[in-house]
């Protein structure tokens, strides 16, 4: 560990408890994302496989107090508002969607499992032996770039996403009933696909973007979860039951080899989930810092619209530079390494004063109620969960997902429709009243 900057690492609480004071809320933007990189810088910082330069957690804490300083702003052009009396009424139609989107979500399991079957002659899944030899032979043939996953399915994947969000909107908003709970079936097709596939990030993102709408929602419901001991101790069992889960999908990955062996699995997850920290601030001492002038305007942060209007190529992962760790390949810098190339470290910090400012202001509209926000809050609060790895809004389909929220969100809000929806729902209108 490097004494330095494990000093650096104490201004990071320091910001967050400050954030947490002037927000009123660990909800609040700043102090969310404070907290965040308390906890996600200071684990790789424990234990991670790469020692940490200062100079990456120095921009850690500048991130930190950059949203803080642009969140403080907003809150000073606009009055504190209280959180609304009365719940928001419930989008029409929420549950059938949550249905459609998870059907549409089993077509692209469907749609993979037959494309592979067609074209490897890969074995029926009648039996547990068959399933895990369907997963080793589909992740080899990825690997070896034999085969590729159908465009319908690549399509559809946005349903996979979607699904979440709504289940975590229904969540947020009904306090109890059977439905409330079966709204967890919009994340059965993003564990499906994890499973065949082996790839962590399906159902990961899945979870990032469900949690960040059941977040948004409760806030403009009054009703966010508070931090206890009891759900930090369901929290952490949720986290190993998933990591356990990992670990066995792995093992089918590479059944018959000495890498599927339990020890060689769990090495493997550790060397693939803890050294971004130690990865993005070798960077940025070693280049980010000096050769940062090239600006490239928002290449790497809008990655995915730069692709679609063909202006600059995404490659696979985003960067193309791999850091070998003991053996392994790996490209995962944060989403800051993106923000650096594309603006510098003082125009990064700029844009992310910009961001607090921004979600501090939707912050406060989500909080007094109006539903309308929600998409975007989730969106800040599903940028800073996944800021780790990369910028979420590289994957299209992740920026498509929140275009439909959102207008699904403006549409639900109009009059008309509420009358409509009252008209047919006199137990909802009573609610109201």
């Amino acid at each position: 560990m490097n004494w330095l900057t494990a000093a650096i690492f104490l201004l990071l609480p320091a910001i967050a408890w400050a954030a947490r004071t002037s927000g009123g809320s660990w909800y609040a933007p700043a102090a969310f994302f404070a907290g965040f990189w308390c906890v996600f810088a200071g684990l790789p910082l424990i234990a991670g496989p790469i020692t940490i330069a200062p100079a990456g957690m120095l921009f850690i804490a500048a991130a930190c107090a950059a949203v803080l300083l642009g969140a403080w702003i907003a809150g000073r052009r606009q009055h504190a508002t209280m959180a609304a009396p009365f719940p928001p009424p419930e989008p029409p139609l929420l549950g059938w969607l949550i249905a459609a989107c998870t059907l549409l979500g089993l077509a692209v399991v469907v749609l993979i499992l037959y494309s592979f079957e067609t074209s490897r002659s890969a074995p029926r899944l009648l039996s547990f032996s068959a399933i895990v030899e369907t997963i080793h032979k589909l992740a080899v043939a990825r690997n070896d770039g034999t085969w590729e996953e159908p465009a319908a399915a690549r399509i559809l994947t946005t349903s996979t996403y979607l699904g979440p969000m709504l289940s975590g909107l229904m969540l947020g908003l009904r306090d109890r009933g059977l439905s409330r709970w079966l709204s967890l079936v919009g994340f059965l097709p993003s564990l499906l696909i994890t499973v065949i596939l082996t790839t962590r990030s399906s159902l990961l993102l899945a979870l990032a973007l469900g949690v960040s709408s059941y977040l948004a929602t409760t806030i403009a419901t009054g009703k966010a979860p508070s931090v206890t001991l009891k759900r930090v101790v369901w929290l952490a069992g949720v986290v190993v039951v998933i990591a356990g889960g990992f670990v066995l999908i792995q093992m089918a990955r590479y059944a018959g080899w000495s890498s599927g062996r339990p020890t060689a699995v769990v090495d493997s997850l550790w060397l693939n989930t803890l050294p971004y920290m130690g990865v993005f601030s070798g960077w940025l001492q070693r280049y980010g810092l000096w050769d940062s002038l090239h600006l490239t305007f928002g290449q790497y942060t809008f990655a995915g619209a730069f692709d679609l209007f063909h202006i600059h190529s995404r490659v696979a992962g985003l960067y193309t530079e791999q850091v070998v760790i003991n053996g392994s390949q790996y490209n995962v810098y944060t989403a800051f390494r993106g923000l650096v190339e594309d603006f510098t470290v003082p125009g990064a910090l700029i844009f992310l004063a910009l961001v607090g400012f921004g979600a501090e202001l939707v912050y406060q509209r989500v909080r007094s109620g109006n539903l309308l926000y929600v998409g975007i809050l989730a969106a800040f609060y599903a940028v800073t969960l996944w800021s780790f790895v990369v910028d979420i809004f590289i994957y299209n389909t992740i920026v498509l997902t929140f275009v439909i929220l959102i207008g699904y969100l403006a549409i639900a809000s109009r009059r008309s429709v509420r009358k409509a929806v009252e008209r047919f729902s006199p137990a909802l209108s009573a609610n109201r009243t």
